[in-house]
């Protein structure tokens, strides 16, 4: 090899050498920073789990207490609809029994009211007749 060339490998190596060793000079910061970050957010990310869990815990009670409301107002709403049809079954039951009971008694009291007007123009005739 011929030592120009030979300078010349060296100087490039020692060029690389310098250009590596200001690399990881600079890169030191930055991974130093990194290292940073990554420990603030494993705090964060600890932090916000200790929150969560108690957040979970209490949103997972209130949405257990909402379905027993609902299921609670389903059987309630189950009985009024069974209420509503009892009351509806002893209005038809009042209807027919009123009926019936006009039939039964209605006709009869039209038949003696029909016989007392007959007596009564009966007894109004023969008032008249002993009365001339």
């Amino acid at each position: 090899m011929s030592p120009t060339l030979a300078t010349l490998l060296t100087i490039s190596v020692t060029v690389i050498a310098v250009i590596l060793v200001f690399i990881l000079i600079c890169l030191i910061p930055v991974l130093l920073q990194v290292r940073r970050t990554a420990n603030e957010a494993e705090k964060l990310i600890d932090s916000v789990r200790l929150q969560v869990a108690p957040f979970i815990r209490d949103i997972t009670a209130i949405v257990l207490d909402i379905k027993s409301v609902i299921q609670s107002i389903h059987q309630q709403l189950d009985k009024a609809d069974a209420g509503i049809k009892t009351v509806h079954d002893i209005a038809v039951r009042v209807i027919e029994f009123q009926s019936e009971i006009q039939r039964r008694i209605e006709e009869p009291l039209l038949q003696l009211s029909a016989i007392f007007s007959g007596l009564k123009r009966g007894f109004e005739a023969v008032t008249r007749i002993f009365l001339r």
